[in-house]
Parts: C-alpha cells; structure tokens; sequence
C-alpha cells in the first residue's frame, strides 16, 4: 500500500509538471509501467498541452519516461472545430488555435501503439477569486486564505493551486460546494510548515473543474496527501477510457497574487 501511495504522488508531480527530486515510483510486485496522460484546455489564452509519460521501477532513475510518437487531438464538440497538437518537446503536445470556451464540451483523443484512449470534458461557467490573505496564526505555518462567492442553483467542483515565487507547489485541495452551495467562501488552505515565508509572492489559482475531474483530483489527493496510515489507498479514477493513469480537463482558472508581509 506504501508502494501504491508513492506511485499517485508521482502523478501528482507529473500533473504539476514540477521536478520532484527523491520522489520514487515503486510499482507493486509484478507490475510494469503504466501509461500517465494528464491534459488541459482552460477559459485562460492557449496553447494548451498534453502531457504523456510513463510511470517507472522501483530501481529505476527518479525520471518519467516522457512518450513521443502520439496522435494526439481535441476537438470543441460544440463547435466541430478540431486541432491535431504537435509535439513540441518530448512528451508534451501542444494545441495551435483552438480556444477554450465556458459551457463548450472538448473530447481528448490519443493514438498511441495501436491503442486508443479518449476523454469528454465540459468547462464550466467561470467562478472568480476576490482575494486572497494570510493566516499567521500557527508558529512557523504561513496560510494562504481564500476569499469567494459560490454561485446558486447547481453544484460546483474547485482545484486550488498555489504557487510560491513562481513555483508550483506539489500540494493542492480539491473541494466542492456541497455543504456551501451559493455561499460566500473563505478557506484555508492546507500548506507545510515553513513553505511560505515572509516577502515571498503567492499566486492562488482557483481552478473550475467539472465532477469526473474532481473525483479523480480528490482522489489522489485523499491518497497522496491525507492517508498517514495508508489504509487500504486505490489508484484514483481516471476519466480517460482505454486503460491508462491521469485525467483530462476543460476547466476555468481565476487567479489572485499578493506579497506575504
């Protein structure tokens, strides 16, 4: 189960698209490497990527094999308009022109060794970030908290992200709106002792993320960070078909940065 664990914050590292030194993926006894494909298109100006690795050995280099030789296209379902992404470093495939749009349904195709995996995602409406502050409250633990007003009638799924002086925190939340449904929002936020210091800057992003995402966003984050007895952990949902790891999302970011004093 310990194994299993460091395998979903490998994923974790590959879906931040950040260099996570000693971080190890052992796979169970007998397992070989498993497909990742983690892919976005946000309401933010593209291009947009997909990001294609596999997972590694127990004895292997701490590095994920990035997968070159994809097919790789998104298509706006509600517009017809299809791009086929160019890979542009190993690995990593970029749009050239679509666009993402609130309320658009976007299908993720991949064409890899005779295999094919797919993925429907639909952005949400866009919810903005009013503000963010900090808590100075717990000794040597500088929280971020965020400020925001959840909209009424329907149910709402969130990433929050968080980047310190330009680099992106391993560490996420996912949430959801079910017990503060069209509530005005303030949350902390969850963060190491020590990781946010005086005069460093913090961007929040408040990401908008439909259910299937969510699922699998909670999902890793319940194994990777929440489960200190690593109690029976699962490999999270993916919402991409053809039997691989990761997730693909149509999703909207409103993002806030401020100087901690």
């Amino acid at each position: 189960m310990k194994a299993l664990s460091l395998i979903i914050i490998s994923i974790i590292c590959i879906l931040l698209w950040s260099s996570c030194q000693k971080v190890i993926t052992p796979p169970l006894a007998g397992s070989s490497p498993q497909l990742v494909i983690i892919g976005t298109v946000s309401d933010t100006t593209g291009p947009y990527h997909v990001k294609i690795s596999n997972t590694v050995s127990f004895y292997a280099d701490n590095i994920y094999p990035n997968v070159s030789g994809a097919s790789v296209t998104i298509t706006d379902q509600t517009t017809g308009i299809s791009d086929v992404l160019t890979e542009t470093s190993a690995g990593t495939y970029t749009t050239h022109t679509l666009t993402g749009r609130p309320g658009d349904t976007y299908q993720l195709q991949v064409l890899l060794n005779g295999k094919t995996y797919r993925s429907s995602s639909t952005m949400p409406y866009p919810v903005p970030l009013d503000s963010i502050t900090f808590d100075y409250a717990v000794k040597n633990k500088i929280q971020p908290v965020v400020y925001f007003q959840d909209p009424t009638g329907f149910t709402n799924y969130y990433k929050l992200a968080i980047q310190v002086n330009g680099t992106n925190l391993k560490r996420f939340e996912a949430i959801d709106d079910r017990l503060s449904n069209s509530k005005y929002i303030h949350a902390h936020l969850e963060i190491d002792t020590g990781i946010i210091k005086r005069n460093d800057l913090v961007n929040v992003s408040l990401v908008g993320v439909e259910k299937n995402a969510y699922q699998f966003l909670q999902e890793a984050e319940n194994v990777a960070f929440n489960n200190d007895n690593l109690a029976a952990p699962a490999t999270p949902t993916s919402n991409i078909s053809g039997g691989c790891l990761g997730y693909f999302s149509a999703q909207t970011v409103s993002s806030k940065k401020r100087i901690v004093k």
